[in-house]
């Protein structure tokens, strides 16, 4: 029986060493990763809650059922803690008992074994820093998750629909200046690593809905979008943050997708979200508007498409996994209309290149050339 007792001791301590190495590591040394308890909980709790929701016939109470993935998650992760770290002190009161006494019960088990005795201090202690750390993991959740919608929402304002990205890009060319360009450039390449880091670090923040009808992939897709068609046009011009937000924006996207086991096929050319957008229109707006012409439009569209693939069939793949196709249904009905009041900025229809397979000797695989020192060279 005393073996017993000392093997129950040895799992209620390392029961308690497993919770507190779980909670160091995602509360206070994340590192753009999160715990095994963070990502068991979301395995359980997200396909329940995703297939409750594909059963719902109203879109209203699909939204209802989904909103409650992240806050069940959060629960379920302190429960976790909580109910480990009770199980853990409770063996460990029960078998000091048992050795102190001579005596072992399976009858005198149970989680208040520990009160009074030597380990009351330690327990409450330890409880107490528990509870405080729950409560940093959820503040630092809910403020992770208010500096992405901030950002959505900022662009929401002049963003209706995610095809809006070329009479953005039209807006801020109208200014003259590339300055305001590089500087929303900058602002979206920090947004894209916190969204990265904090998504990682807190798998259930990719489950948290988007509070407008744009969603932050949605978003993510516009600015790239953006950056992409500068970068394909004019990489001589371009601004200086324009590399950088490609970069960080495409490994923030396949990131995210490895996240949710999400392999995706090779892809030679994306139209998500440009299926009802003309390239030869694009830059044509574009160029009106005082964006010079380094390439020629052939050229242009196969740089375009080369960013592009890295970055947009990931975001549609999560968009698509999340159901947040659903949440563009307010906007998807309506009439196309013109990008922008001003200049010839909407068109409908594929573009001339849209029949492009992206097959060997096509072109399919071009790298986009950077210039470097006066020339363009091939940069991997």
């Amino acid at each position: 029986m005393h073996v017993i007792v000392i093997v129950a001791g040895v799992v209620g301590a390392v029961l308690v060493l497993m919770v507190w190495l779980s909670v160091l590591r995602t509360v206070l040394t994340p590192r753009a990763r999160s715990s095994q308890v963070a990502r068991a909980t979301l395995r359980v709790v997200a396909p329940c809650v995703l297939a409750v929701a594909k059963r719902l016939p109203r879109r209203d109470s699909r939204e209802r059922v989904l909103d409650m993935c992240a806050p069940v998650t959060l629960f379920g992760i302190a429960g976790v803690w909580v109910g480990a770290s009770l199980l853990g002190f409770s063996l460990l009161g029960w078998a000091l008992h048992g050795l102190a006494t001579g005596t072992v019960a399976w009858s005198e088990f149970h989680v208040a074994r520990w009160r009074g005795g030597p380990l009351a201090g330690l327990v409450w202690v330890s409880e107490a820093l528990l509870l405080a750390a729950i409560t940093t993991y959820i503040m630092r959740f809910t403020d992770a998750y208010g500096r992405r919608e901030r950002a959505v929402a900022r662009l929401a304002g002049r963003v209706v629909k995610p095809q809006d990205a070329d009479a953005l890009l039209v807006a801020y060319l109208r200014t003259g200046s590339r300055d305001h360009l590089d500087t929303m450039f900058g602002q979206w390449t920090d947004w894209m690593t916190d969204v990265e880091t904090t998504h990682v670090a807190y798998p259930a923040l990719t489950f948290s809905r988007p509070v407008g009808d744009l969603c932050w992939l949605e978003a993510a897709v516009t600015v790239l979008d953006i950056a992409a068609v500068t970068e394909a046009v004019a990489p001589y011009w371009a601004p200086p943050c324009t590399r950088a937000l490609l970069t960080t924006g495409s490994r923030c996207m396949q990131r995210l997708a490895a996240e949710f086991c999400l392999v995706l096929p090779r892809a030679s050319v994306s139209l998500q979200g440009r299926e009802e957008r003309s390239f030869s229109d694009t830059l044509r707006a574009a160029q009106n508007v005082g964006l010079p012409a380094e390439r020629d439009e052939q050229e242009a569209w196969l740089v375009f498409q080369s960013l592009r693939t890295r970055y947009a069939p990931h975001a549609h793949a999560m968009e698509t996994h999340l159901l947040y196709d659903e949440i563009g249904m307010a906007w998807a009905d309506d009439d196309l209309g013109d990008l922008a009041e001003d200049g010839d900025t909407g068109v409908t229809g594929v573009t001339e290149f849209g029949r492009y397979d992206g097959r060997e000797g096509d072109g399919g695989g071009v790298t986009p050339r950077w210039p470097d020192n006066g020339k363009d060279t091939a940069r991997s």
